[in-house]
């Protein structure tokens, strides 16, 4: 029978620590808004992973990073390759301490952005992603439209940032009708807000400034 739950109840920091003390031959996949990632176990070691385009110890660290999504793990599945050597508390080791050189309060920093912004009438949704319209995380797990056509807004508003000489835009609206968005540079990240269609750019910017301080 296999094991399933999401990585807001149990971190995957446990899930693999679980897995190698009892020593498991398993298989760990993780959804994570439409991206699946896997861990795989032989006599207790992680010896192989995948989370695309990354493999092996990389796909274990970016994994590390994720604060949510639904994992299942399946025993007696073997790994298709062996491309990690290292050993399963190293591994952990190596993966928080690159989160916490990274930003160790990232997490409850976007928990805490995500519970103004969701309070501001109009905002459907707010997706935090990389300037290559990858996602990072998210207020919910339904997404809106697809990664290319984000990483397009975004070339495009760095663009529009350049020819004006700025840094980068405050705010960056597109209409997809019926959907509309706005993005805005938010650390190295860029927040992308889905608004109701009648919400009105005026009206609501103010108040993400305020939710932004």
């Amino acid at each position: 029978m296999a094991l399933v739950g999401n990585l807001k109840d149990l971190k995957l920091p446990s899930l693999i620590q679980l897995n190698c003390m009892e020593k498991n031959t398993a298989k760990l996949t993780i959804e994570h808004h439409g991206r699946f990632g896997s861990i795989y176990f032989e006599n207790g070691q992680v010896v192989h992973a995948e989370y695309d385009p990354h493999i092996g110890e990389e796909a274990v660290y970016h994994l590390l990073s994720l604060y949510s999504g639904n994992f299942k793990v399946e025993s007696g599945i073997r790994a298709p390759a062996h491309t990690i050597h290292t050993s399963w508390n190293n591994l952990l080791l190596e993966g928080m301490k690159q989160i916490d050189d990274s930003d160790p309060d990232q997490n409850s920093q976007f928990n805490t952005l995500f519970s103004k912004l969701m309070t501001i009438n109009g905002i459907k949704s707010v997706q935090v992603v990389n300037r290559e319209g990858e996602l990072y995380t998210a207020s919910t797990d339904q997404t809106s439209l697809s990664n290319p056509i984000h990483a397009f807004a975004i070339h495009e508003m760095e663009n529009i940032a350049t020819v004006l000489e700025l840094d980068r835009p405050e705010f960056f609206s597109l209409t997809a009708s019926p959907q509309k968005f706005v993005y805005t540079a938010y650390s190295k990240f860029y927040l992308i807000l889905e608004l109701d269609a009648k919400t009105k750019l005026d009206v609501i910017i103010p108040q993400m400034r305020q939710a932004f301080k």
